[in-house]
């Protein structure tokens, strides 16, 4: 591995344990309410589904670029993008909270639906373009074709986009929404 591997590696635990530190302290500070602390952990807990099968998918579905050292790069770096995963969810939040007028998450609005959507399949596409690659790959499989082509500036040894993981940010969102909605009328807190 070289400089740039180490610090994607470092990178990425630091930030999913700063966002998991920052969630419990923001919480204990009454920063966020109790209805975002609840939906960051859901947001990683639905992260985690995705995260998971892929590990059990194994390499022939994705594979890392370079092995991580010291066991990093299995279970524990699905635990770590299973919380950035649910730090993505909560920027969503915030896009809602920053452009929308509220009160947000009482009943279904297509308004928020919609910047969850859009925020996920725009991050996911930022992800892809960043990191397929560099750090992981999509094979290219029957049930799993390159739906977007490799684009310039992606890394050379990546394949395209596949419809997988795209997909999954397709739905995901819908999900965390609905759950979110059901949340916030349990805890009612704005």
């Amino acid at each position: 591995m070289n400089n740039l591997d180490y610090f994607f590696l470092v990178g990425d635990f630091t930030v999913a344990i700063a966002l998991a530190i920052g969630c419990i302290v923001a919480y204990k500070q009454r920063t966020i309410n109790k209805t975002y602390y609840i939906m960051f952990w859901i947001g990683c807990l639905i992260g985690s589904i995705w995260e998971f099968t892929f590990l059990y998918l194994g390499p022939e579905f994705v594979h890392s670029v370079k092995e991580w050292p010291w066991g990093l790069g299995g279970w524990p770096r699905k635990i770590s993008h299973s919380l950035w995963d649910g730090g993505l969810f909560m920027v969503g939040v915030f896009i809602c909270e920053k452009y929308l007028k509220g009160p947000l998450f009482k009943q279904f609005e297509s308004s928020e639906l919609c910047i969850f959507l859009s925020w996920g399949i725009f991050q996911e596409l930022l992800v892809e373009y960043l990191f397929n690659g560099r750090v992981w790959i999509y094979e290219p499989l029957s049930w799993n074709p390159v739906i977007i082509p490799r684009l310039p500036g992606s890394a050379q040894l990546c394949p395209g986009y596949t419809l997988i993981p795209q997909a999954v940010w397709v739905v995901a969102p819908i999900i965390f929404y609905l759950i979110f909605l059901m949340i916030a009328e349990k805890y009612d807190d704005d």
